[in-house]
């Protein structure tokens, strides 16, 4: 799915938790409409979009772990899986048990459909044992019939047998946040600069020679080497000083520009190579997509 339509569909979550639910096809995440796998849940957290914040555990199938579960009640008579359910009568003279239904006679009597006898008093003439299960087949009726779960792939197994499935809730990251944010400044960048001639991507994923795939907010690919763009709210984030100096070192051909309002701490920026890693100061506080224009421009400039 588009990483542009999840980020938005991130972003109008707020703070509210994305917690896993049981449908037809097992455990699925819904974001607003859009339902997600596990496993695609599992990449955007891998991407950092997602951050863990709960556990949960569900029933699976004991033989292929499956979440997507139905109960079978059984008769413990036949086996039989067609049961009907009803409130019971039991009438004491002749011991017969059928659905309060078929005693009925009248407004407010009833009469034992067995013996034909009327039934005055509850407690004395009939008991109201409460709810039971009687099959189609054989017409037993029990109060406990035979449970048993059968999964979408027709693993049928005991309830007890089942096997349990810790899967985990999980909040939009601050790097979603920011992404969802400046969305649109970098969709206006890439149309400017396509006007260039110049090829621009938004939100794309990069494969790094670990095999991680890397959400790249933004991305030129026409000039001397592709160069990656990231923009940091908070310049003094260490965790995401690591994160940008760890992508670049997967990426060997790629030049990471740092754009940032604010001053960067003097340890932080002796962390990375200064040839790799380029910060770059919105010193006039222009927006973020005249300012990825303008410099962009200007390294093509260079180059000429």
């Amino acid at each position: 799915m588009d990483i542009n339509i999840i980020l938005l569909a991130l972003r109008s979550i707020g703070d509210g938790e994305i917690r896993p639910k049981i449908k037809n096809l097992g455990l699925l995440y819904d974001i607003n409409g859009i339902e997600l796998t596990p496993e695609k849940i599992n990449e955007y957290k891998e991407n950092d979009l997602l951050i863990t914040t709960s556990r949960y555990s569900y029933p699976a199938c004991s033989v292929c772990n499956s979440t997507a579960l139905h109960i079978i009640f059984e008769c413990p008579t036949c086996k039989g899986s067609i049961l009907t359910k009803d409130d019971m009568i039991v009438h004491y003279e002749c011991n017969h048990i059928a659905p309060a239904e078929e005693f009925k006679h009248g407004d407010s009597l009833y009469t034992c459909p067995k013996c034909g006898k009327q039934l005055s008093k509850v407690g004395i003439d009939y008991g109201r044992p409460g709810f039971g299960f009687r099959c189609e087949k054989c017409k037993f009726i029990t109060q406990y019939p035979v449970i048993k779960v059968e999964c979408d792939n027709g693993h049928v197994s005991n309830i007890y047998d089942l096997n349990m499935v810790i899967v985990e809730g999980y909040k939009v990251s601050s790097m979603a946040n920011n992404l969802a944010k400046m969305y649109e400044e970098l969709v206006t960048a890439t149309k400017t600069l396509k006007d260039y001639g110049l090829d621009a991507d938004v939100l794309c994923k990069v494969t790094g020679t670990s095999g991680v795939v890397h959400i790249i907010p933004f991305m030129i690919k026409d000039v001397d080497r592709n160069v990656v763009i990231d923009h940091m709210p908070n310049p003094n984030d260490a965790v995401q000083w690591f994160k940008i100096i760890a992508r670049s070192i997967d990426l060997p051909n790629v030049l990471s520009i740092v754009v940032t309002d604010k001053p960067i701490d003097a340890n932080i920026l002796a962390t990375f190579n200064t040839s790799r890693i380029r910060i770059l100061y919105n010193k006039d506080g222009l927006r973020l997509s005249e300012l990825i224009v303008k410099e962009v421009l200007r390294m093509v400039e260079d180059q000429i």
